[in-house]
């Protein structure tokens, strides 16, 4: 019995980061990336949009809650802006959304100012290719699916974590807290959250 529980214990472990950050990307369409993603993530974005077929990229997300009047921007995604500007993207393919400033349900609502992104910059794509980081991506697919309707195909590319290994998360205090944290997170969102 023991045996049997340690190893269902560890098959879960193993199989919980795959499970969290997803990579189903279409590789056309809208590239969206969420504006908070380290810069290393952001290098695999470029390279992933200059390989692909996109007509635009868009950066998400919401007002940046520390430091800001420091900053030169306000938010996440004009500061994601102006790294890709400065990483060689024309700025006549890169569009900025950002979410009003909130404490609760922050990706739902970065999706919801997508979503009215589309009418304002006359955006026609129904493949969305979302890129973030890590185990937020499958709760970022699903809350991106629920604010853009069933007439959008959502996929997602879940790119490495700077501050620890995908692979033995585990073995990282950081790992643990981000992996479960997010498991927490998906299983709210899944079961108890509604738009």
């Amino acid at each position: 019995m023991a045996i049997l529980i340690v190893g269902s214990a560890f098959t879960f472990l193993i199989n919980l980061y795959p499970f969290l950050a997803p990579k189903a990307p279409p590789h056309h369409g809208l590239m969206v990336i969420e504006g908070w993603i380290h810069d290393f993530a952001l290098d695999e974005a470029v390279t992933l949009y200059k390989a692909g077929t996109y007509s635009k990229i868009i950066c998400t997300g919401v007002p940046i809650e520390t430091g800001s009047y420091i900053q030169q921007f306000k938010s996440y995604p004009e500061m994601t802006a102006h790294r890709l500007r400065a990483m060689g993207i024309p700025d006549a393919q890169i569009r900025v959304t950002v979410a009003d400033e909130t404490k609760k349900d922050r990706t739902y609502l970065a999706a919801v100012a997508l979503r009215q992104s589309f009418m304002t910059f006359n955006l026609q794509e129904t493949n969305i290719h979302l890129v973030t980081v890590g185990p937020h991506g499958r709760r970022s697919r699903m809350l991106f699916q629920k604010a853009l309707g069933s007439d959008y195909s959502v996929g997602v590319t879940s790119l490495e974590p700077y501050s620890y290994n995908a692979h033995n998360w585990y073995t990282y205090s950081e790992g643990v807290r981000s992996v479960l944290g997010e498991l927490i997170a998906y299983t709210y969102a899944r079961l108890f959250f509604y738009p």
